[in-house]
């Protein structure tokens, strides 16, 4: 009877998890743990009218051994008619192309190569046999790292199309569930190498946990992430309404009002930021240092700096706005506003700057000292207490060109052409602007130096 009721528990871990009608790709490296799964899936198989799948990834570490795991699975599929893919895949060779450690590099891999097949079969789910211990396990691995509740939530029992029936069954009796089933498994000799973190955690700090402070520490971690991760599901959700009403994305950036963001509790204020990177497709993961780097770039109010992040991308402040972008993009160009403080430029009496395509100069003379060579001046009186800004055109600036009356107002059909030398420049590279008078001076590519002037000119 007990033993009964425990291979129901298990079928019914199952049944709860996954529809009727579901399309399963099958993880199996024939272990206890997923011999149990796919075992209780083909026995549900009619009853539940499951399209299955069982998938055997191989990683190519562990030589005649993983082999003879493959084949395994292979027999065990054609003994209960269940239909088997085996995959290859060469994991050390991807750890070190992608600076990767082997674990990290086989977990891509593998998950890589399961969607492929989830594609390939048209299916719904990828199921895996992760469980109570593994949650335990994962938990202290990311605690060790300084993960935030998102780590700490661990993995969740539905992440997209990935779902893991078992994470509330224990280890021991996926085991039991094997040998009331009378089923044969395989046992990863790397699983006992203390080489590997995980193991390490598993073997030492565990079984210590266990013996010292609590034997029931594998279900008190497990329930620890499961409520951890309701929290950190509510923030993210929080934090996605307010991405969705207060921030602007286009197909290469983000951005924000500082204000707003900073107003924001710090668990909001993170995520919205990480949201905001990930937006990008960006590969990878924003750490919390890289994180704060951003809060601290906003808190500085520094329009002059923009902060490198991961994956190609950066973060740049200006005038209270926040903007995450790809790098090399227009969109990313067009963020850095740089401005000039005129105390500063009154100090030091010369200033530059280095944009994308050259070097902006800016000088401050008096009296009937004049700049050399080729240069704008406008007068100093008139900017008294002033700031200015370097920055790309936008529709609607209005500029006047040298000797004329007529201004032309920059929009999308126009491209405006300025002869210098005897060569022509045009005005897509950055303008000076002068906010208080919504007066923009081209800077043709900033080969033109900008002086500005002591004197009071009419």
């Amino acid at each position: 009877m007990k033993e009964h009721r425990q291979i129901t528990e298990i079928l019914d871990q199952v049944e709860e998890h996954l529809p009727v009608g579901s399309k399963i790709i099958v993880a199996c490296s024939g272990g206890a743990d997923s011999i149990a799964l796919a075992d209780a899936l083909l026995l549900l198989q009619e009853k539940r009218k499951y399209q299955l799948v069982v998938c055997h990834v191989e990683h190519g570490l562990r030589g005649s051994e993983a082999l003879a795991d493959a084949d395994f699975v292979v027999e065990f599929c054609r003994m209960l008619k269940g239909a088997c893919e085996v995959l290859r895949v060469d994991a050390k060779k991807f750890a070190a192309e992608s600076k990767l450690s082997v674990e990290d590099a086989a977990r891509k891999l593998r998950y890589t190569v399961l969607f492929e097949i989830l594609s390939k079969h048209k299916s719904e789910y990828i199921v895996t046999a992760h469980h109570r211990d593994d949650q335990a396990e994962t938990l202290l691995l990311h605690l060790l790292r300084g993960s935030g509740a998102e780590g700490l939530g661990g993995m969740r029992c539905h992440n997209n199309s990935i779902v893991r029936p078992f994470l509330q069954v224990s280890r021991r009796m996926l085991e039991a569930y094997c040998a009331m089933r009378s089923l044969d498994y395989r046992t990863d000799s790397s699983n006992m190498d203390l080489y590997y973190t995980r193991n390490k955690v598993r073997h030492i700090l565990l079984p210590l946990l266990e013996r010292e402070f609590n034997p029931n520490i594998k279900q008190a971690l497990a329930q620890t992430a499961t409520l951890t991760a309701e929290d950190a599901d509510c923030l993210n959700e929080l934090a996605e309404e307010k991405f969705l009403q207060y921030v602007l994305q286009d197909d290469h950036s983000c951005s924000c009002d500082t204000a707003w963001l900073l107003s924001l509790p710090a668990a909001l204020c993170s995520r919205i930021i990480r949201m905001m990177w990930k937006k990008l497709g960006a590969a990878g993961l924003l750490t919390f240092q890289q994180t704060q780097q951003v809060i601290g770039l906003v808190h500085k109010g520094s329009s002059n700096k923009r902060l490198m992040l991961p994956g190609g991308t950066c973060a740049v402040y200006s005038y209270g706005k926040l903007t995450v972008a790809a790098a090399e993009t227009p969109s990313a160009i067009a963020a850095q506003n740089y401005v000039f403080d005129l105390a500063e430029l009154q100090k030091a009496g010369r200033l530059q700057v280095e944009l994308p395509n050259g070097i902006l100069s800016l000088g401050y003379f008096k009296g009937s000292a004049s700049p050399l060579g080729h240069a704008a001046i406008y007068p100093w009186h008139l900017l008294q207490d002033r700031q200015l800004e370097v920055r790309q055109r936008q529709d609607g600036d209005i500029f006047f060109p040298f000797l004329s009356r007529n201004f032309i107002k920059f929009c999308h059909n126009i491209q405006i052409l300025y002869y210098h030398n005897n060569t022509m420049y045009t005005t897509r590279a950055f303008i000076l602007y002068f906010p208080f008078q919504s007066l923009c001076i081209p800077l043709m590519y900033c080969k033109i130096p900008l002086w500005i002037d002591h004197a009071t000119l009419s």
